[in-house]
């Protein structure tokens, strides 16, 4: 009967030493996954900051330049108002 049990508690042993050694490799393997994962995600994010700086910078252009036809169009109005009294 010894011998039974101990072959028992020795297959018991030798498959928690395989399930700790397989944790062990999934844990490896989740952190490798992490680190991945974490890498590509800060390049995105930083490829999606520096497409957004582009596009305001761009606006703001865009804004500027309409400014500037506004205020253009404005002196015309004037001009085109004043050369009507005129005539």
């Amino acid at each position: 009967m010894d011998d039974k049990v101990m072959d028992l508690l020795g297959k018991i042993l030798e498959n928690q030493t395989e399930t700790s050694s397989q944790l062990k490799e999934l844990t490896s393997r989740v952190q490798k996954i992490e680190t991945k994962v974490e890498h590509d995600l800060g390049h995105k994010i930083k490829a999606l900051f520096d497409a957004r700086e582009v596009q305001n910078e761009k606006n703001d252009t865009i804004i500027n330049t309409l400014e500037r036809i506004e205020t253009k169009i404005e002196i015309l109005q004037m001009e085109t108002a004043h050369v009507r009294k005129i005539k």
